[in-house]
């Protein structure tokens, strides 16, 4: 996990008690504290959602502009037959 010098706060969740064990569990294996492992899950978390709404509002942003088109079904059918004889031929 990378190191900030950024201010902290403090944010409180509940968590069902099977996770807090596995946080323990984790923390006590890896010699580092519940802390650490729930805030490098929170930071994964928040990478991977924005990288995903960030692509979405681009590919909106693309359509307006007329840079690319949806995807008639036609050419979705050619797509999903092309990948199904993919697998099995895999």
């Amino acid at each position: 996990m990378r190191t900030t010098t950024e201010p902290m706060t403090t944010l409180t969740v509940r968590v069902p008690e099977s996770m807090r064990e596995r946080f323990d569990a984790l923390a006590k294996a890896t010699d580092r504290n519940r802390q650490y492992h729930a805030l490098e899950a929170l930071r994964r978390y928040l990478e991977a959602e924005a990288w995903q709404v960030e692509l979405i509002a681009e590919r909106l942003r693309q359509l307006d502009a007329g840079e690319i088109g949806y995807a008639d079904s036609e050419r979705v059918a050619a797509v999903r037959a092309k990948r199904y004889s993919a697998e099995k031929a895999g």
